[in-house]
């Protein structure tokens, strides 16, 4: 007890450098925590399914791995039930975007509405609060809801034997489940039979060419993955007619746990998607953090040495052991960083709310959390206090008994120097290394948001048009209704809006050879002719793309086999345009062929091209409109630009995230330099005083003090520049369109670095300029 009361009091002592280090391991450690609660969070996705380690989903994928796609024909379904080895396999329609549901004959705009097949049950461990697995999707148009479902639409979970319309079928709730917690892949409200389809859609269960379906096995424990995969491939290629010779493509089974962070590059995925490489980013920039804040405590105990050493002889000369004054600086650590800890808790758990809101997560630590805080302190304690301890008994408690006071001979001093100097240069490395990713972050950023859509999307509507079969009369009363708007320039309609999907792909090719295809401004040939039926029935435009692709030299007049697509009966169609590409995915992925034709199912998305001005008196007027035209539909509408926005939240956020771990890395690294600042001046304080009585100009004493920390800024950004340019180019390896790594970058990095170095630098040694050299050689 005599001891902690001892050490109590010597913190309290510390006086402004022990706030200096409870501010910075606070800062550092509550980094650390919701760092760490981010990267588990993302490794836990899926696990909680009790066979997610036997349980892998089917992806398609060329032999270049060039193109990865989960998205499949269910006609597949019938085939693989045959391959043997499998103990379970199900269909899941997972890409359903918003669809307009008929409950008690009010409609209402919702999405997640899935369809799969009942051994999907078997699979995945659904929780059901009412209704049984065995039969909840044995019959077409039965329906599991989720438990927030039913609270939405029935107040209760007492919905079993209620109604949902979907597409004039109606659909009968059979069961209520939990809602999956939010660490799984993909999510659902509504989950219906694929069955139903035999009577909505037969065609998805039984073409070839229509891919719609996820496929999830259930393996046995011992199962060859590779045959399973071989046996698919060659079930998928018998089922299209595509020779062994002739298989560019092979199938692949991808473990459960792997799919929310490492698919990114997968097509046709409407997983609720991570990236590996930027979890492990934000791990590297914890540990970097962590590491700032251990050099500026190293630097902090060593600082001060020549008190520190003379606390240590008079404890040693008192009869302490070595070993005695080791605990004591160990124990001094343990309180001020257990303090900090504490601290940095409290401020992690009232800053998850936020964390959860930006990242959109539901992230809610338990006592799972204690060994890692336990491991953390542990950690930067010991690495903490290795060097100090070592410098500090270095020096004999005998010398300092003779002088009185201690000084460093000039070998020491360099070898101590380099080692504060290296510690600072760390620091420096690291803010100039964020810096120059939080500037790139946003340079990307604005090229796939703004620079290379391919599109006008500036002022630009889209209006969501329901299936149905009034739809093609609402858009033609719609779009002549508009003409009333003032500020409705144009209106056009597509089943595909751009910052979207395309819809399906389909086979094409010219006639002799085969080609696989996927499903603005005119660059050859010509655009649609409406007054024209043979632009309208037997016309296409395709994409630059979509030109290469197929070889062709003279595209225009070029007939091209379209399957199930074409209105003759050879599915012969022409080109009689060519347009630039036009991106309806996210720039991370290259321009697809893409062709477009005009049939009367498109009229999915209606596109309203507005004048500049008040969008929201616009709005108001459109909406009424719409509300004449369909009053019993609501009115759901979405600009193109917050399309495209939608696209990229994900890396919006971590260029957020980035800025704001640089912003705290240039923090602690300012306090890293005043620190460094601090130990120069003590060293040179007699230097300094002897100059200034001989004439030295405060200008050229500051030149003196500052030339080192220019030195160290330089090595920094030496070392910094090309651990940038790595983790940056492996960042844009994500994206097919890249913004170039410029040289101009990493300078402006730099000199961001060495303004906030120089700045710190200057006002402490501006103070050691200006103080009196008399005051100075009295002191020393």
């Amino acid at each position: 007890m005599k001891n902690l009361n001892v050490l109590l009091r010597g913190l309290f002592r510390k006086g402004k450098s022990g706030v200096y280090i409870l501010v910075n391991f606070t800062i550092a450690f509550t980094c650390a925590l919701l760092i760490y609660l981010f990267v588990s969070d993302e490794f836990s996705f899926d696990k909680h399914f009790a066979n997610y380690n036997q349980t892998y989903r089917l992806n398609i994928e060329a032999k270049d791995k060039s193109n990865i796609s989960c998205n499949l024909p269910g006609v597949l379904y019938d085939k693989i039930e045959q391959v043997p080895g499998i103990e379970r396999v199900a269909r899941m329609q997972t890409f359903m975007g918003e669809r307009y549901i008929v409950v008690d004959n009010e409609t209402f705009l919702d999405d997640k509405f899935l369809f799969a097949d009942p051994e999907i049950l078997d699979i995945f461990d659904f929780s059901f609060i009412t209704g049984s697995p065995k039969d909840a999707l044995s019959k077409p148009f039965s329906l599991i809801i989720s438990k927030s479902t039913a609270q939405k639409y029935f107040s209760g979970i007492n919905a079993v034997g209620k109604t949902i319309q979907l597409d004039n079928q109606n659909f009968t709730v059979s069961a209520v489940v939990e809602d999956l917690p939010a660490q799984t892949h993909f999510d659902f409200k509504f989950l219906a039979p694929a069955s139903s389809y035999k009577i909505m859609n037969n065609n998805l269960l039984t073409q070839w060419y229509i891919s719609s379906f996820n496929f999830y096995f259930l393996m046995s424990e011992n199962t060859d993955k590779s045959i399973i995969e071989g046996l698919i491939t060659k079930a998928f290629a018998e089922g299209n007619g595509i020779s062994e010779e002739n298989r560019e493509f092979q199938m692949t089974l991808e473990p459960l746990a792997n799919i929310h962070l490492k698919s990114v590059s997968t097509r046709w995925d409407n997983a609720i998607k991570g990236d590996v490489k930027v979890v492990y980013g934000f791990i590297v920039v914890m540990m970097m953090i962590l590491g700032i804040a251990v050099a500026n405590y190293i630097n902090v105990l060593t600082a001060n040495y020549q008190q520190k050493v003379r606390e240590n002889s008079i404890r040693r000369i008192n009869g302490a052991s070595g070993f005695a004054v080791i605990r004591n600086q160990i124990s001094e650590s343990f309180v001020l960083l257990s303090i900090s800890m504490i601290i940095a808790i409290g401020l992690a758990f009232l800053l998850l709310p936020f964390v959860n809101n930006f990242s959109r997560k539901e992230i809610q630590p338990g006592f799972s959390l204690l060994p890692v805080i336990s491991v953390l302190l542990v950690s930067v304690i010991t690495v903490s206090v290795i060097y100090p301890v070592l410098f500090i008994q270095s020096f004999k408690a005998t010398g300092f008994l003779k002088n009185q006071s201690v000084i460093l001979n000039l070998k020491t001093r360099k070898q101590h120097t380099l080692v504060r100097g290296s510690l600072v240069t760390f620091q420096l490395v690291i803010a100039t290394s964020l810096i120059a990713s939080a500037i790139l972050i946003s340079k990307q950023l604005h090229l796939v948001m703004k620079a290379k859509t391919g599109f006008d999307h500036e002022n630009t509507l889209v209006v969501i048009n329901p299936y149905g079969e009034t739809m093609d009369k609402r858009y033609d009363l719609f779009k002549q209704k508009l003409a009333s708007v003032p500020m409705v320039k144009e209106v056009g309609v597509t089943e595909n809006a751009p910052a979207g999907s395309v819809n399906n792909y389909t086979p094409v090719w010219l006639p002799g050879m085969i080609f696989s295809g996927y499903w603005r401004k005119i660059v050859l040939g010509k655009n649609f002719d409406k007054n024209i039926l043979y632009d309208e029935q037997m016309g296409i435009v395709i994409n630059e793309s979509a030109v290469k692709a197929l070889n062709l030299v003279n595209p225009i007049g070029q007939k091209v086999v379209v399957q199930n697509n074409a209105y003759t009966q050879n599915n012969e169609m022409e080109i009689i345009g060519v347009t630039e590409d036009m991106q309806y995915f996210t720039l991370k992925e290259a321009s697809k062929p893409v062709m477009y034709f005009i049939r009367p199912w498109g009229k999915h998305n209606i596109i309203v091209k507005l004048e500049s001005g008040n969008y929201s008196n616009a709005l108001l007027q459109i909406n009424d409109v719409w509300k004449e035209v369909e009053p019993n539909l609501p009115f759901t509408y979405q600009f193109m630009d917050e399309r495209i926005s939608s696209n990229y939240k994900s890396e919006v956020n971590t260029a957020s995230i980035i800025r704001i771990l640089s912003g705290i890395a240039i923090f602690l690294s300012v306090l890293g330099v005043l620190g460094m600042i601090g130990f120069t001046v003590q060293q040179r304080i007699k230097e300094i005083g002897i100059r200034k009585v001989n004439g030295a100009k405060i200008s050229e004493v500051m030149a003196m003090l500052n030339k080192d920390f220019v030195l160290w800024v330089a090595i920094a950004f030496l070392i910094a520049t090309p651990i940038a340019y790595y983790a940056m180019n492996k960042w844009l390896e994500n994206f097919a369109y890249k913004t170039e790594l410029s040289w101009w970058i990493f300078a402006l990095a730099g000199l961001l670095a060495l303004g906030i170095a120089l700045l710190t630098v200057s006002f402490q040694s501006w103070k050691a300029a200006t103080r009196n050299p008399v005051e100075s050689l009295r002191y020393e």
